[in-house]
């Protein structure tokens, strides 16, 4: 019995700690208002750097500056995109485009989780949370939290998908 539940534990909790192996089938918001299937990510046919965030979340901004301080050189040596899903709800989802725009933050796409379908569909416990996402959709590797440097874990992964 005690090898059938190792057995099982073994099985299954590579399961629980990956949670999801494809980008999802949900709809989120553009800035602009526009509803849109989160898997039009995919349509330029290259990997996704795609990172879960919110506008009072400090380590969210200060990846997402770094990430946006990058992109150029980044954007030189890869074909792949950044898209930001801000997981404020609809009381707080009008301060994204302000923060945005505000930021310089124009090489992203920024989409709107405000009721958390995408966010629960890719189980996103806590944020920041960045997912790489091959260019069929398939998650490929993901990151918990932000540490000054992060981002170029990020990029030495797309590399590896170009």
């Amino acid at each position: 019995m005690r090898r059938l539940a190792i057995l099982a534990a073994m099985l299954f909790v590579p399961m629980m700690v990956w949670g999801q192996k494809a980008l999802p089938s949900v709809e989120v918001k553009t800035l602009d208002g526009d509803v849109v299937n989160v898997q039009s990510i995919l349509d330029d046919g290259v990997p996704v750097i795609l990172s879960f965030w919110y506008t009072t979340c400090k380590p969210c901004l200060q990846e997402l500056g770094a990430m946006n301080d990058a992109f150029v050189d980044w954007s030189e040596e890869a074909d792949f995109k950044i898209v930001a899903v801000s997981t404020d709800d609809s009381r707080s989802s009008a301060k994204v485009a302000p923060m945005v725009n505000g930021r310089g933050w124009t090489d992203f796409t920024f989409l709107l989780d405000e009721n958390g379908d995408l966010k629960r569909a890719m189980n996103v416990q806590t944020q920041p949370m960045v997912f790489i996402i091959d260019k069929d959709g398939n998650v490929v590797d993901k990151h918990i939290g932000y540490t000054p440097g992060s981002e170029e874990e990020y990029f030495d992964k797309i590399l590896t998908l170009q």
